[in-house]
């Protein structure tokens, strides 16, 4: 299933969520809104990410937070930052709670962000751009990890090489690369031979200099801490 099509079946799946009816706007996120400005926003206007920090979607009930959902998804793949201030982490806690076809529609969003992650360089995604938040929310979608690791190294193409060579950098010079548990999965994963392998065959066939100077420095980094 493709990004486009996943995004359309989350907004199908959560239709029947309305707005709530005792939406709060805070003064302080959101002093130029007011709780009749919000609800008279069909969901697809709600487009500027104050407005969706104003209402606080964190603290909404089960039937608020999936009301704005969709839209929370859609933004996220488009701006670079969060929504709002908060962990994938703790959306991980709220979906176990969904019903399981919702659960099977966010999770289907997931895979394709990976699919869209594995050939792009760097991919359209919005916050979901880098490989350590794609992973963060397949880890809070409770997907095998694993498995999705797994086709960075079988997918052809230097994309997902070079998302390899991200990984490493992560792992090795950032304190904090990954909001959830899926750090040590990560780092686990990352000492297999074939990592190392992949990073080096992609290095001799790379056509872009960047390309292939990523590609050695991560190859070096992870001959140095990873064994």
């Amino acid at each position: 299933m493709g990004l486009l099509e996943s995004v359309e079946r989350i907004y199908h799946r959560f239709a029947a969520y309305p707005c709530p009816a005792n939406l709060w706007v805070c003064e302080q996120c959101g002093p130029e809104w007011s709780t009749e400005d919000i609800r008279a926003l069909p969901l697809r206007s709600v487009s500027s990410l104050p407005q969706l920090v104003a209402v606080h979607g964190m603290s909404l009930d089960v039937d608020g937070l999936q009301h704005f959902f969709p839209r929370l998804m859609e933004l996220m793949l488009q701006k670079p930052s969060p929504v709002f201030d908060f962990r994938l982490a703790d959306l991980k806690d709220r979906l176990r709670g969904w019903r399981p076809e919702e659960v099977g529609c966010v999770r289907d969003l997931a895979d394709a962000v990976w699919a869209e992650l594995l050939v792009g360089y760097p991919p359209a995604l919005g916050y979901f751009s880098d490989c350590p938040s794609a992973l963060d929310l397949l880890d809070w979608c409770e997907l095998p990890l694993v498995k999705y690791l797994g086709l960075l190294l079988t997918v052809d193409g230097l994309p997902a090489a070079r998302h390899v060579a991200d990984l490493i950098d992560a792992v090795f010079t950032m304190r904090e690369p990954f909001e959830s548990a899926s750090k040590s999965t990560v780092s686990e994963w990352i000492t297999d031979p074939s990592v190392g392998e992949r990073l080096q065959a992609a290095f001799f066939t790379a056509p872009i200099e960047e390309a292939a100077w990523q590609l050695s420095a991560a190859h070096e980094l992870w001959t140095v801490c990873a064994r």
